[in-house]
């Protein structure tokens, strides 16, 4: 309970702060997609503004909360497609080597974990809906995290979520861990269960080079992976293969190409015996304007 108030002192400073400072950001999209799975196709739009407010408080702490604005969208999710709808409040509270988080934002354990490929026990809850309450220091030479999701129907904290993650001269390590929920439920991207990672990155004779190992303690499976990206030229080719405890074995490969202006990438994955390519590609015009095209779905779909 102590943290929530804390999370709410933090509205209140920005809530009285008479100069605080307002910016504004915003995009907008517009594509074609044919999707023949979900049925999905068709034109789609939207417009948005980011909006962030930031106050630097006298003991040197910084107060802000950000929010997106959709304007216009063709989404069916959207309540009122041209209307202008608010989400992904974020409110925090900065200091130098630490912070506190308070909203529509990442959860510990993901915001650290990095695996190594398609792993099929990596799967940490990621923010969809929920509301959270993190924590962030730097101590040690370690980036650490802890966080909780708040149910807003019964106001209790639920499924604690623990990260860190350091870098030590060339090797990169990330540690993620979050608990067994047995009461919070939600649809989207949560999981119950409780589950670990332990990954570790480096780089020589130009590759780098990402070990991980992932369990999924509630269902008593794991998932050992490598993963290796080697650059040539303008080229970038990336590999990784999974061992999986149950189910068939993951792997793919990958290469992205990226010169100047053009961006492209032919993706293939094997995954629990389920072949899938795409081919995607990208035109930066200038002054902020993105031209994009692909292939997904082994080609039957495209945008």
């Amino acid at each position: 309970m102590k943290s929530i108030l804390l999370a709410s002192t933090a509205v209140i400073a920005l809530a009285g702060a008479a100069a605080a400072e307002v910016s504004f950001g915003g995009s907008a999209t517009l594509g074609f997609n044919s999707n023949s799975t979900s049925g999905n196709d068709g034109f789609y739009w939207d417009a948005g503004v980011s909006v962030t407010l930031s106050q630097t408080l006298d003991n040197g702490l910084t107060a802000s909360a950000t929010f997106d604005l959709s304007v216009f969208s063709s989404s069916l999710n959207n309540a009122s497609p041209n209307g202008v709808s608010a989400s992904g409040l974020v409110l925090s509270l900065v200091a130098e080597n630490a912070g506190l988080y308070f909203g529509d934002t990442g959860m510990a354990a993901g915001k650290h974990w990095a695996s190594a490929g398609d792993m099929e026990n990596d799967g940490f809850s990621a923010t969809d809906g929920d509301t959270v309450l993190r924590g962030d220091m730097a101590v040690a030479g370690w980036d650490a995290s802890v966080s909780y999701i708040l149910d807003t129907v019964t106001g209790d904290l639920a499924q604690l979520s623990v990260g860190a993650s350091g870098a030590f001269g060339s090797v990169n390590v990330a540690v993620a861990y979050q608990a067994e929920e047995t009461v919070y439920t939600n649809g989207g991207d949560f999981n119950p269960g409780n589950v670990f990672g332990l990954s570790v990155g480096t780089s020589f004779s130009g590759a780098d080079v990402t070990f991980a190992y992932a369990s999924n303690v509630t269902a008593g499976d794991n998932s050992i992976g490598v993963k290796v990206a080697y650059p040539v030229g303008p080229v970038t080719l990336t590999g990784y293969f999974v061992s999986e405890s149950a189910g068939a074995d993951n792997w793919g490969i990958n290469a992205a190409y990226a010169n100047g202006p053009i961006a492209v990438a032919l993706d293939f994955q094997n995954d629990q015996g389920t072949e899938l390519w795409s081919l995607q590609g990208s035109y930066d015009v200038g002054n902020g304007l993105v031209v994009y095209a692909g292939l997904d779905d082994n080609g039957d779909d495209y945008y």
